[in-house]
């Protein structure tokens, strides 16, 4: 049985791993996540906030301004981010 939850428990970590490395890499190539649940809008331009675990992802769409896409690890506020 201890056996059993530590394959669950590792399985668990590891898909978490793999869902924010795949949001990383889409961020990095300027797409929307997938793994991650849509929090916030704004409404300058449909600026959006998705949350996954441990981590924050800004896709923004401003009217005058950004329209990139930013990864934020759970150490980073996203005023620090550039």
């Amino acid at each position: 049985m201890r056996r059993k939850k530590l394959l669950i428990g590792a399985l668990l970590v590891m898909a978490i791993f793999i869902m924010g490395g795949r949001d990383f890499y889409l961020a990095k190539e300027d797409h929307p996540p997938n793994c991650s649940l849509l929090t916030e809008v704004y409404k300058d331009g449909g600026t959006k906030v998705y949350t996954g675990i441990g981590y924050n992802v800004i896709d923004y769409n401003q009217l005058d301004g950004r329209k990139d896409v930013v990864f934020i690890p759970f150490y980073l506020k996203p005023w620090e981010i550039k």
